[in-house]
């Protein structure tokens, strides 16, 4: 018997092997570091070389000492103001089939939110009351006169009903596109209204993701669409070349600040336009995105909610998903203008 053997602690295997776990973790831990730094320096020089090949195709204008983006088209005829959903990285470019049939007889105004396309990132709140401030001072720093039809996508319902409570001289009309209505949940079964939160926060991971330019590997796995989430296609009416750039774009603000502040604080924003009503006089026409083509009760009486108090007021139902604009470009242009005629504005 070998009595040094016998002497010998039983656990030395065991921590042999933890230290051997150990230093291959750590070895792990140096390779996903420096990737994760190569990933982070690839997309900060391709971000910078991106931006200097594709200038902002309308007005860089100072708002709170940051840059906004503020784009028109078309002249003439009433002034339409185009808002974002939440996340929609590339607005101009998104509303790009919409705004080319509104500018055939409207003058159209896309104005990008700090943290979206070309506008700059920043750390300050964007709360309704937030962002429609900074889009009135936008507009009067662009140049573009009211007063103004405001239109907008989803969560930029919430910024329009600020707008037209703070600047109703400057609201000739509402334009929704499936927006997000701030009293749904008192309209929605108790079963729905505990799983259709308005919105959950930005995953931690994607935040980290974000970070290091890590949104420019998932555009690149994406595939066709170029937003990861809208599904803008060609069908719709966008060109090769502009898919491709909402596609580069994303890559720099799918993910920025602003909007994850956005999503952190959308309950918040709900909230402080909740109680908020249309003036009579200003006229409200809203699309409404039916998936499948059957609106349920609780839809039609949440959307007559949302337009009580307007005299002028109309609900079009479209079949179709949540980018309303992307499908029904043509026929929300046609809808518009007329409604606009019939109740004067």
């Amino acid at each position: 018997m070998n009595v040094e053997q016998l002497g010998r602690p039983v656990t030395s295997r065991r921590g042999r092997g933890w230290r051997r776990l150990r230093r291959v973790l750590a070895v792990v831990g140096v390779v996903v570091l420096v990737a994760l730094v190569g990933v982070k320096v690839t997309d900060t020089v391709m971000t910078a070389r991106e931006r200097d090949a594709h200038p902002a195709p309308g007005q860089l204008v100072t708002v709170d000492g940051h840059r906004m983006h503020v784009a028109v088209s078309g002249t003439g005829g009433p002034t339409i103001v185009l808002l974002p959903g939440l996340g929609t990285a590339a607005p101009v470019l998104d509303f790009e089939p919409l705004t080319r049939s509104l500018a055939t007889w409207a003058t159209v105004a896309v104005v990008e939110p700090f943290g979206y396309g070309w506008s700059d990132p920043t750390s300050g709140p964007m709360l309704p009351s937030d962002v429609a401030s900074d889009v009135h001072d936008a507009l009067a720093a662009a140049g573009v006169q009211g007063p103004y039809v405001m239109a907008a996508h989803s969560i930029g319902g919430l910024y329009v009903q600020a707008f037209a409570d703070a600047y109703p001289e400057q609201t000739a009309a509402v334009v929704g596109l499936d927006p997000t209505m701030p009293r749904t949940d008192d309209h929605l079964p108790a079963a729905e209204r505990e799983a259709d939160a308005f919105a959950d926060p930005i995953p931690t991971v994607l935040e980290l993701v974000a970070r290091v330019g890590g949104v420019r590997v998932m555009q690149a796995l994406n595939g066709d669409d170029p937003q990861m989430f809208s599904g803008a296609t060609r069908a719709d009416g966008y060109s090769a070349e502009n898919l491709a750039l909402q596609s580069t774009v994303s890559s720099w603000t799918a993910i920025s600040s602003n909007v994850i502040w956005q999503a952190a604080h959308l309950e918040e924003a709900v909230g402080q336009v909740r109680d908020l009503r249309f003036a009579p006089d200003v006229p409200v026409l809203v699309f409404t995105a039916d998936p499948a083509g059957e609106r349920p009760t609780w839809r039609d009486e949440a959307s007559a909610d949302y337009l009580d108090g307007s005299t002028c007021a109309r609900d079009v139902p479209l079949v179709g998903e949540h980018y309303v604009h992307h499908e029904h470009a043509e026929q929300i242009s046609q809808e518009v203008e007329a409604f606009l005629a019939q109740c004067g504005s």
